[in-house]
């Protein structure tokens, strides 16, 4: 059994979480599709929340990086472009969109494991600290809180269209609506191809 051997686990199992959610989805079935015997998918895995976990742990990355770029963000352009970033990573990782999205409830269950994506008290210090370390113009702050706003809330009021909309256009018109909020030009040029995440 190898890491390869892990990463198809979670890949099967995401992909059956996705199409018929997490309840839906028995580990008898993850490890058929597998071609496995349950015992084999337990010496991986000895729950079914163990996979969900380890499904939902890329969204503690991309938010840890998400906060360094805000904290460490040049200016009001340099925020736009932490904001930029995290759309990218959006639409790169946008099966963990549609996981999140198909099974809601159940990731709210298991939230208590999810440290890094629920510590919101230390979350929220770090991006108003680092608000007021860009600007004293409380006109600049507001817009920042607002276009970060627009970005962090979109998962949470559109998650349907953030799993089916044309990608490049949502991707186009989400960087240009952050832009639009801080008053920054447009983007010299839209994204034609995702980027790749680091």
């Amino acid at each position: 059994m190898t890491n390869d051997t892990r990463e198809r686990i979670l890949a099967v199992a995401q992909e059956l979480f996705i199409d018929q959610g997490y309840d839906g989805t028995s580990l008898r079935e993850i490890a058929d599709r597998l071609g496995f015997t349950k015992a084999a998918l337990y010496y991986h895995f000895r729950s079914k929340d163990e996979i969900l976990v380890a499904l939902l742990e890329p969204g503690s990355a991309l938010l840890a990086e998400f906060l360094e770029r805000l904290t460490h963000a040049d200016g009001v352009a340099g925020w736009a472009d932490a904001l930029e970033w995290i759309i990218e990573q959006m639409f790169d990782h946008i099966e963990f969109f549609k996981l999140l999205e198909r099974n809601r409830s159940s990731v709210g269950e298991l939230s208590e494991h999810l440290v890094a994506l629920t510590d919101h008290l230390e979350m929220h210090e770090r991006v108003e600290t680092a608000v007021h370390t860009i600007t004293s113009d409380l006109r600049e702050q507001v817009r920042m809180v607002a276009a970060l706003g627009a970005v962090t809330g979109f998962d949470d009021w559109a998650p349907r269209l953030l799993a089916s909309a044309p990608p490049e256009q949502l991707r186009n018109e989400l960087i240009a609506a952050t832009r639009d909020i801080l008053k920054l030009p447009r983007a010299r040029r839209p994204r034609a191809a995702a980027v790749s995440a680091n």
